[in-house]
């Protein structure tokens, strides 16, 4: 009786009630409809002092504390554009975790959706950056629409927050990059100047540059770059300092293609090459003679990257 009451089903009286058993059912009616009342107003006053909002928000948050050694990529409204979501495409190959921050809240959940992180905010922001994790992060993508962005907003912020992190930007101009690059930006990035030196080399040089793509761009065959730390005393380890001495090519198998540092770059060196703290190294093989290779640099490895297009070494 007390569940066809409350229920408002009104079935009737499955027995006859006297007038203590009416009391009741009166007193059930009135109970439950405050119940009822009392109920819809709580959650009324929750929905109106943002507690479902703020418990989303921890919840998001909590899941974004959880991650690490992630890649941030932001933009003034184009960090998932067209090119973050090609680099977004490129890290998805390679299982890194990463995080979008833009300021338009359907690119970030389009982010959200395609299986990355977002977070929606102005990228220039500590808060939105610390939010980010960019101090567990390591690297950061900055695509930002102009240059000035890219510079006073992006790379210093990023940079006083977390400055072991490696810094990449994109640039209109060789100028830019220079400043970029002055700013505290690892890698400049000019997607004009790329494409450029892409059309350039493909209008001179069809085959080589279809002999590379084809070589390189299979899962026997990859180029990879590896940065070398900058710390002597790390170095010192190392049997020698010449190709030779290490043995690289011999004890791998890989084919060095060519070593970058600040004095210039040494294309298909010998084994009288010297390497030296921060060089690096560009080398081609398989993913087994790519790991003996890490194996004998060791402790001077400071960062290995696999270059999904070989025409990355032009930049």
């Amino acid at each position: 009786m007390a569940i066809i009451t409350l229920t408002t089903v009104g079935y009737g009286e499955v027995h006859p009630l006297g007038s203590g058993g009416r009391l009741v059912t009166v007193l059930l009616l009135l109970g439950g409809v405050f119940t009822v009342q009392l109920v819809i107003q709580r959650f009324l006053q929750l929905g109106n002092t943002g507690y479902f909002h703020r418990h989303r928000h921890r919840r998001e948050q909590a899941m974004l504390d959880a991650i690490h050694d992630h890649v941030i990529i932001c933009g003034y409204g184009c960090g998932y554009g067209r090119m973050g979501q090609e680099v977004a495409a490129c890290m998805a190959r390679e299982d890194v975790p990463l995080l979008v921050i833009d300021q338009q809240a359907q690119r970030t959940a389009m982010a959200i959706e395609h299986g990355f992180y977002g977070v929606t905010g102005d990228a220039s922001l500590d808060d939105v950056l610390r939010k980010a994790g960019v101090e567990r992060a390591r690297s950061l993508v900055a695509v930002l629409g102009t240059n000035a962005d890219n510079v006073y907003y992006v790379v210093l912020s990023a940079k006083a927050l977390a400055p072991p992190i490696q810094m990449i930007a994109r640039a209109e101009s060789q100028e830019a990059a220079s400043k970029l690059r002055r700013a505290g930006a690892d890698d400049v990035v000019s997607p004009f100047v790329a494409g450029g030196r892409v059309l350039a080399s493909k209008a001179l040089h069809p085959e080589a540059v279809s002999f590379m793509e084809v070589l390189a761009g299979t899962r026997y065959q990859q180029i990879e770059r590896i940065e070398l730390t900058t710390s002597q005393e790390d170095f010192s380890r190392l049997p020698g300092r010449s190709l030779a001495e290490i043995q690289l090519g011999a004890r791998s198998g890989v084919l060095v293609l060519a070593i970058r540092s600040s004095r210039g770059v040494q294309v298909n060196p010998g084994g009288h090459a010297v390497l030296h703290p921060g060089d690096q190294l560009i080398l081609l093989g398989s993913p087994r003679q790519r790991r003996a290779a890490e194996t004998l640099l060791g402790l001077v490895t400071a960062r290995v990257e696999v270059l999904e297009d070989p025409m990355d070494l032009q930049g």
